[in-house]
């Protein structure tokens, strides 16, 4: 069955693939990303082949207004949102765009920490405050979500998106039990470990497996997790590291 699908971090690596996923699964897709030009680039890309059912709106998951326009622009010109992956996101030397290092807890500022969190856990909790009024009225949606087993693990240097990864756990949980009666599934899905583009394929200390999975595969689990009816409130790791 179709549905209609808005992708947040639609601009990055692992949420291209994400959104590329769920067009091959022949969806609407609703593409948003705070970097505007690169959006509209992979919405061009995925528009080639997906037959005019891509469509993409400019916004920071950080704001809460930039979250509601993208989905009243998905449910104006589709009539409905049926799932939302939120993809965006990110340690803090991806979202400061210079490849900074991670940091020690000590060395953060209040605006290094804020920057992982806003981006992280604030934008979930817009994600969540703008799509569950339109799910709950339509009895059915479901609301995906690409967490780290570092929320679970911990990490040094990387305090601030541990935190922000273990926030979204327990978010997950809250949103599951307040929109399952109404037939709204939430889940996270931790990707586990992911070879990015350029970078060797150099698998993790503990990889049983001996490889890193391609950012193909966690998209392909999030379109067949969108499918599924009777799994919610669960943290989904797929890895093959031994971390937990």
């Amino acid at each position: 069955m179709q549905k209609t699908v808005a992708v947040t971090g639609a601009a990055g690596w692992l949420g291209r693939a994400v959104a590329q996923a769920f067009a091959y699964a022949g969806d609407q897709v609703m593409l948003t990303d705070i970097d505007a030009v690169s959006l509209d680039r992979v919405a061009r890309t995925l528009d080639g082949y997906a037959e005019g059912r891509i469509a993409a709106c400019a916004g920071d998951v950080g704001r809460y207004a930039d979250v509601k326009q993208v989905v009243d622009a998905a449910v104006g010109r589709w009539g409905r949102l049926d799932v939302i992956a939120c993809v965006a996101g990110g340690a803090f030397g991806r979202l400061t765009g210079r490849r900074e290092k991670e940091k020690l807890i000590t060395d953060y500022s209040t605006e290094d920490w804020d920057l992982v969190l806003d981006a992280n856990l604030k934008g979930l909790f817009h994600c969540i405050k703008a799509v569950a009024p339109v799910m709950t009225a339509q009895r059915d949606g479901h609301i995906i979500i690409m967490g780290s087993g570092t929320g679970l693990a911990g990490r040094a240097r990387w305090a601030a998106y541990a935190a922000s990864k273990a926030g979204a756990l327990g978010l997950m949980k809250s949103a599951a039990i307040e929109l399952g009666p109404y037939n709204v599934k939430v889940n996270v899905v931790a990707p586990g470990k992911n070879t990015h583009p350029g970078e060797p394929d150099e698998p993790a200390l503990g990889n049983i497996l001996r490889k890193t999975n391609a950012a193909s595969e966690p998209a392909e689990f999030f379109v067949q997790l969108s499918r599924m009816n009777g799994v919610s409130g669960q943290f989904l790791n797929l890895d093959a590291r031994i971390l937990f």
